[in-house]
């Protein structure tokens, strides 16, 4: 299976959207500026990883350091809780997680 950092990113979106309901319009904003400022860098380290030149492991510390980056943005919005910060950027980055796993070829 391939990796589409457009399709990868748009279920990202989508499962903040459904994490945060009724503070998306406000989310929006800070998810959109999220999306440009990683795309590429997730596309990089997608590809990095599906290659082989990445291990498991370091995508997994770089996402989780990205977690962290998006959880505290949408926190400081104060729209919402600690907890629905964490789960959206938890359900977001483990779709990142769960595309890339899909492409990597098995032997």
């Amino acid at each position: 299976m391939g990796f589409d950092i457009s399709a990868t990113l748009q279920s990202m979106e989508g499962a903040v959207k459904n994490t945060v309901t009724t503070a998306w319009p406000q989310a929006q904003a800070i998810w959109a500026s999220f999306e440009q400022t990683n795309k590429n860098i997730l596309a990089d380290m997608a590809t990095a990883t599906i290659s082989g030149q990445m291990s498991k492991a370091e995508l997994q510390s770089y996402l989780d350091d990205m977690k962290t980056t998006l959880q505290a943005q949408l926190l400081a919005t104060e729209i919402m809780a600690l907890a629905v910060a964490q789960a959206a950027a938890n359900a977001a980055l483990d779709i990142f997680w769960a595309a890339v796993n899909a492409a990597i070829p098995t032997i």
